[in-house]
């Protein structure tokens, strides 16, 4: 059996584990992408894949990256974005005023240290997941004033890779796995993952001698 069939189960691994993801490509851990790149890169570059030969989709990637570094400059996003943070900060700095209140509360009559102890930690605990789904829903708010503005292109990506794919057969593995990816891809922090997985494997196959 060949090397090149020996690693053909990398394919099935990678897209096996983003379809396996429940909440988009941003839970991607990035161990594993790495460690998943670090065998696609040299697969691809055995299936003789060359860059230019997707040049058109990296150069698709590119453009979407250049769209959200634009928003960084767009004075009216970063005016609502700031809204929602100080909205946010609002929010947290009321429910850290409630948590106190409910202490004071449970605390009222209290004398033993175990008790009281108890009751702070359990408070801390509480007020600690507050917190993190209020910035959550902040993020959330910012990422759906921010991704509709790539959400087109992101999808376009896959045609892109497609026709690649169906001009030159070496670029077919790649297809197979980005398009899973793509799939996967509902906020710009999805996009950032897909960028790291796109950038690790290239980096690996021109690591093994890949143009």
């Amino acid at each position: 059996m060949s090397q090149i069939d020996t690693q053909k189960p990398i394919v099935d691994q990678i897209t096996t584990t983003i379809k396996g993801l429940k909440d988009g490509l941003k839970t991607y851990p990035i161990r594993d992408l790495v460690k998943h790149a670090e065998k696609f890169g040299p697969y691809l570059k055995q299936q003789r894949l060359e860059t230019n030969q997707v040049r058109k989709f990296l150069d698709a990637i590119n453009q979407i990256k250049a769209i959200l570094a634009q928003q960084d400059d767009d004075k009216e996003i970063q005016k609502e974005l700031e809204i929602i943070q100080k909205q946010a900060e609002n929010d947290k700095q009321e429910a850290a005023r409630k948590s106190e209140n409910d202490i004071s509360q449970k605390l009222n009559g209290k004398d033993k240290e175990e008790e009281i102890k108890k009751i702070k930690d359990s408070a801390e605990q509480e007020l600690i997941i507050i917190l993190k789904n209020i910035q959550k829903q902040a993020d959330n708010k910012k990422d759906k004033l921010i991704f509709p503005k790539i959400e087109a292109d992101v999808v376009l990506l896959k045609p892109k890779l497609a026709y690649a794919a169906a001009r030159q057969r070496s670029a077919k593995p790649l297809e197979e796995v980005i398009s899973v990816a793509i799939d996967k891809v509902e906020s710009t922090k999805d996009f950032e993952r897909l960028v790291q997985l796109i950038e690790s494997i290239i980096a690996y196959h021109k690591a093994e001698g890949g143009k």
